[in-house]
């Protein structure tokens, strides 16, 4: 059943530097009359504070500060997990089952192992959750644009270059974009070369990305292309191509360019504003989540053939570079 927006109370577990984003999207509406924020570090605090006040809108909602959360109040409407990935999915579990909460928004990546992504679908059917994952491209503008001139019988092609060692935490965004552009529930592994060096992450300790190439395909035909280079940090760009359509996408610049085969493939520029950031987009989910039980985010069973894809071909080679055997790739 969908609650009365204005009576809704919202559970933020992680409040770094994505999660006091998220905060931020939460407090800038009136959909909800309580948040609670659970992060033991007083720094983040600090951080979401001042994020707040750049918080534009009317009245912020009540927000409860917690250490622990033991300290949550039960009966939720929407929880938002925003912590780092080794630890997304014993808190997911937790809540669930001690704070009941039905409806949840994961960050990606969802979890570091395909064995417990399985074992979150199943106690999610189990329990009757809602669970959306936070892979949010599928939600810009542009992305929506040029889904509606593909035609959904027949095969497309994605490309995607990119920088910023993100075949991982990158990958995932693009994977998933291949399933709602193919609308396929499986990706097959075609060619990888991943470079053999361990891109150490900014997010903590023991994390890492990878760089390199993935290519895969579907069962139409359709094919995925990624590379994400490891000399450089420069944005995404995507290039989309079917029989009759073609475009290319820039979403730093918030620019398209399509052409189609009856204008004789003429290049046509179509400019957008759209504001694509986290701190705007989460607030956008959770209205729609709190009025129709539903949002433009995969849900966790559609977003799984992506981290399928992307955690199970790059274990081995974090494995081999690391020197370990392990079912969990180190990122968050």
């Amino acid at each position: 059943m969908v609650k009365n927006r204005s009576g809704a109370r919202a559970l933020l577990v992680g409040c770094g530097d994505l999660g006091s984003r998220h905060l931020q999207a939460l407090a800038s509406g009136p959909w909800f009359r309580e948040i609670e924020v659970v992060d033991p570090r007083p720094e983040a605090w600090s951080r979401a504070q001042a994020r707040l006040a750049e918080t534009p809108g009317g009245q912020v909602p009540e927000i409860r500060w917690l250490r622990s959360l033991d300290e949550a109040s039960k009966g939720g409407d929407l929880c938002i997990l925003a912590t780092q990935a080794d630890i997304r999915d014993s808190l997911f579990y937790d809540i669930a089952t001690s704070k009941d909460y039905l409806s949840f928004l994961l960050e990606k990546m969802v979890t570091t192992s395909i064995r417990e992504y399985e074992k979150m679908m199943s106690v999610t059917q189990d329990l009757g959750l809602s669970v959306w994952v936070n892979c949010k491209s599928r939600a810009h503008y542009s992305h929506k644009h040029v889904k509606k001139f593909l035609d959904s019988t027949g095969p497309i092609c994605l490309q995607v270059f990119g920088g910023n060692q993100g075949l991982a935490t990158n990958g995932v965004h693009v994977a998933d974009l291949f399933c709602f552009y193919d609308e396929t529930d499986q990706i097959h592994l075609d060619e990888s070369r991943v470079d053999p060096v361990l891109h150490p992450s900014k997010r903590g300790e023991g994390l890492y990305d990878l760089s390199g190439s993935l290519c895969g395909s579907s069962d139409k035909g359709s094919r995925l292309a990624m590379t994400m280079a490891a000399h450089h940090a420069g944005p995404m760009l995507f290039i989309v191509k079917s029989k009759e359509y073609r475009a290319a996408i820039d979403d730093e610049t918030k620019c398209i360019y399509e052409s189609t085969a009856a204008g004789g493939w003429e290049w046509k520029r179509v400019p957008y504003d759209h504001n694509i950031f986290v701190s705007h987009l989460s607030g956008q989910f959770a209205s729609d989540i709190l009025s129709t039980g539903r949002c433009e985010l995969p849900t966790l069973e559609s977003c799984y053939p992506a981290h399928k894809f992307i955690l199970g071909e790059l274990l081995h080679h974090f494995n081999q570079l690391l020197g370990v055997e392990s079912d969990r790739c180190p990122v968050t």
